[in-house]
């Protein structure tokens, strides 16, 4: 696996790819970003990302909605703490990304791998599930619904992990 780039390393490369404009680098949120902040960072806001290779970035604290990534590798990416809600994701590969807090609440995944992904205290309620893989996946306090754990082909280690929640929670804002 190559090296992980730097985040203004990352983000030169979204700015060389066409991803993000020319200018300076914006700095990291100091907290997840909401979809109300003013200045949101990093963001892939009603984008189409198709065939994209987006593989070992750091881009913590970025902000994904109303968009649709497919066919697209995040492969190794770091992406801790980001939001992305109201997002469909169809044929995306997170394998071995860090995802630590990610809030994925109200997505589509279809056919998306989180193989071996570290995904501690993920936020994955609200979500449609259609063939998707966890295999090696640290799922340590991400939030699922016992609704969606038939859907998931979760190991037992990895059910053990998880904070099973009763429902859906409140939707996420923005919608």
């Amino acid at each position: 696996m190559s090296e992980r780039l730097s985040y203004e390393d990352s983000y030169r490369f979204l700015q060389r790819e066409g991803w993000e404009g020319p200018g300076e680098i914006p700095q990291i949120p100091e907290q997840p970003p909401k979809y109300d902040d003013e200045v949101l960072g990093l963001s892939f806001f009603r984008t189409w990302v198709e065939d994209a290779k987006l593989e070992n970035l750091t881009i913590p604290r970025t902000y994904f909605s109303r968009s649709k990534i497919s066919r697209t590798s995040f492969i190794g990416t770091d992406m801790t703490e980001s939001v992305a809600n109201w997002n469909d994701f169809e044929e995306v590969n997170f394998s071995s990304s860090d995802l630590t807090g990610v809030d994925f609440r109200a997505c589509a995944l279809r056919r998306v791998r989180f193989d071996n992904a570290v995904m501690k205290s993920a936020d994955l309620r609200c979500c449609g599930f259609e063939g998707c893989t966890f295999v090696g996946a640290d799922l340590t306090g991400a939030k699922i619904t016992r609704e969606a754990e038939a859907l998931l082909g979760l190991s037992p280690e990895q059910r053990e992990q998880v904070s099973w929640q009763e429902d859906d929670g409140p939707d996420p804002e923005g919608g």
